[in-house]
């Protein structure tokens, strides 16, 4: 029997109306959709691309690395590529504005436990080994009520646990880039993650600037030498250094 598309799997498989979301590329297609009762996140990726972006995919949201991971629940091959679904998790984009500053305003502690949990999250990652690509607050979902943070999209991840840049400036979010995401040619690691890390950290919690400072002054230092060497090093002070009260 021939495969269907994803789109007629969801139409099938889907209780009322779908909702495709709108996105940046066109090699993927995504959707909203409610299957069995249970709200899911879906997304389309062509057979071409199950030797990168959706192999990664697959091998970071599959594995339960962390619980802040958002889980690749099930995949369905359907005609020229596979439907990946996950649950779709309640919350607000941190990439949005108006998150982003509704996030600022929480409790310390509220926020000193999300950054914790990101880290926690990418240091999984790492360990897993592959080199994080493109992380940056708009993959990261607030679930304001339940207080709980979600990573998400992977497909970019490398491999290996390092890449040689081949661009004049990464991706991400230059609040957070290291300088030698704007050199052509370094070698992008876990170690720039780091530095990432530690401005998200910095921009997040600037009232536990002080006692955090010597964390955060290693985590962003210049040199890829002088900064903490894997993400759970830094997860490790970090933690730490928390000031109890």
């Amino acid at each position: 029997m021939d495969q269907v598309s994803a789109e007629e799997w969801l139409r099938g498989a889907s209780e009322g109306e779908l909702e495709e979301v709108e996105k940046t590329t066109h090699d993927t297609r995504a959707w909203f959709a409610t299957i069995d009762g249970v709200r899911v996140f879906a997304k389309w990726y062509p057979s071409a691309l199950r030797d990168t972006w959706s192999g990664v995919e697959r091998s970071i949201a599959g594995q339960a690395l962390h619980p802040s991971i958002v889980p690749l629940e099930r995949v369905v091959k359907c005609a020229g590529g596979d439907l990946f679904l996950y649950p779709r998790v309640d919350g607000e984009n941190l990439g949005q504005p108006e998150a982003k500053h509704r996030f600022s305003k929480l409790p310390t502690q509220e926020r000193l436990t999300a950054v914790l949990a990101v880290c926690g999250a990418l240091a999984a990652v790492c360990e897993a080994g592959f080199a994080v690509v493109d992380w940056y607050e708009g993959n990261m979902i607030y679930d304001f009520e339940r207080r709980r943070i979600w990573l998400f999209d992977w497909e970019l991840s490398l491999p290996g646990g390092s890449f040689v840049l081949e661009m004049d400036s990464n991706y991400g979010s230059s609040r957070l880039q290291a300088p030698e995401e704007f050199v052509r040619g370094s070698v992008i690691d876990q170690v720039t993650l780091v530095f990432n890390l530690g401005r998200f950290a910095l921009l997040n919690l600037p009232e536990l600037a002080d006692e955090l400072a010597p964390v955060l002054a290693k985590a962003t230092y210049p040199a890829k030498s002088g900064r903490f060497q894997t993400v759970a090093e830094l997860a490790r002070a970090l933690q730490l250094s928390v000031p109890k009260h």
